[in-house]
């Protein structure tokens, strides 16, 4: 509902105007259902003299400030590239998204120590009727929130709405923990707000930690998702002049602005203008479909050697043998009166190291003895590694 009132064209999640306005929707309704719980619970944590309400009604008071930078970060990252930022402003989102981590660490940290302070002096509740109504109220409105800002982050895969997502769950749960404590205090009549301030405390910096964990992480470098390493790969490798890839690097600065370099083994033989034009034409329509910008490096190929076809064949066979885990590229020859200059790549995982002189010696056990060979070869990481 808030999508089709608020948001014109809400399906067209690709346009960079659209993806503002879901940030700006998704940060005005922030703000005003976390001043409405503010006020309130500011109230009725006054008038119970109940720090754990009052600490739970400032959280809702820091969430806007997360509204509002969220407004901020998706203002600044739709921002065209210029020529400070040639890739654009789509990481901006990111650092919104760290912004609001740490500001829930922020806000865990000052309740621990207002939650100490009540256990080390502990003051007399005022419990009533409408404390829990207000409690009970609260975990509703904030399931609300979570869920429109679920569909928000899905819509336009946003990072700093999933964290308001994830921020507005742990309200959820901190309020169901407090519901739960003034129940135990108005039935048992015994003090815990201090403690279970503190365990709800604890709660928001063990869940901002985690929050901040996956907010470096991107910016940092994480592999591609598989879909997006399949789609590129099955575009490229459909062409008939293409007779193998290699060496995929995709760099990632945000929502829709994937930039990404592949080598293609081509044949030696054919004509070199119309490869380069058959290139062209996908790179262009890898960006005209998928939205990355593509730039192919052409490695041409003697597929007509028979000795070349030959060695291949016995050096795939040997490196299955050898390891399961390692693939093999750009394989070619330069045939000498003394010896054969043997050059590939191979591409290992990325947490693991191959022993170059193991491999040899095991390369030379499974090779012909009737020539000299020397190996030449290149280790590559595997960045694109899933599990």
């Amino acid at each position: 509902m808030l999508k089709k009132l608020f948001i014109n064209d809400y399906q067209n999640t690709t346009n960079p105007e659209v993806r503002e306005r879901y940030g700006t929707v998704s940060g005005l309704f922030g703000i005003f259902t976390n001043v409405v719980l503010f006020a309130i619970k500011l109230v009725i944590g006054l008038i119970a003299n109940s720090i754990t309400i009052i600490a739970d009604g400032v959280n809702n008071l820091m969430d806007v400030g997360s509204s509002v930078l969220t407004m901020l970060g998706f203002k600044i990252s739709s921002k065209p590239a210029d020529k400070d930022h040639p890739y654009g402003h789509a990481r901006f989102e990111q650092v919104t998204a760290l912004l609001v981590a740490l500001l829930v660490l922020c806000i865990g940290v000052l309740f621990a120590k207002g939650s100490i302070e009540k256990i080390i002096t502990p003051e007399e509740l005022s419990l009533s009727w409408m404390t829990y109504v207000t409690l009970i109220a609260a975990i509703v409105l904030k399931l609300v929130q979570m869920f429109v800002y679920l569909d928000f982050a899905k819509a336009i895969n946003s990072q700093t709405i999933y964290a308001a997502a994830m921020d507005s769950r742990n309200d959820v749960i901190t309020t169901s923990s407090v519901l739960l404590s003034v129940i135990i205090m108005g039935i048992f009549s015994i003090n815990i707000d201090g403690y279970v301030g503190l365990l709800v405390s604890a709660f928001l910096i063990v869940s901002s930690i985690k929050m901040v964990k996956e907010t470096i992480d991107p910016m940092l470098g994480i592999p591609p998702t598989k879909e997006l390493v399949d789609s590129i790969l099955s575009l490229i490798t459909e062409s008939e002049c293409v007779k193998g890839v290699h060496d995929l690097i995709i760099h990632n600065y945000g929502v829709g602005a994937n930039f990404a370099s592949i080598h293609a083994e081509v044949d030696a033989a054919c004509d070199i203008i119309a490869i380069h034009d058959e290139i062209d034409n996908i790179e262009k329509n890898c960006h005209a479909k998928l939205g990355v910008m593509l730039t192919i490096h052409m490695d041409p190929i003697d597929y007509s050697n028979p000795l070349r076809q030959k060695l291949y064949d016995i050096t795939v066979s040997a490196l299955s043998e050898y390891s399961q885990q390692l693939s093999m590229h750009d394989f070619r020859i330069v045939d000498g009166p003394t010896h054969t200059n043997v050059l590939f790549d191979i591409v290992e995982p990325v947490d693991q190291k191959v022993n170059l002189h193991d491999l040899r010696e095991f390369l030379y056990s499974r090779y012909p003895k009737d020539g000299e060979y020397f190996f030449v070869i290149t280790v590559d990481k595997d960045m694109n590694h899933h599990d």
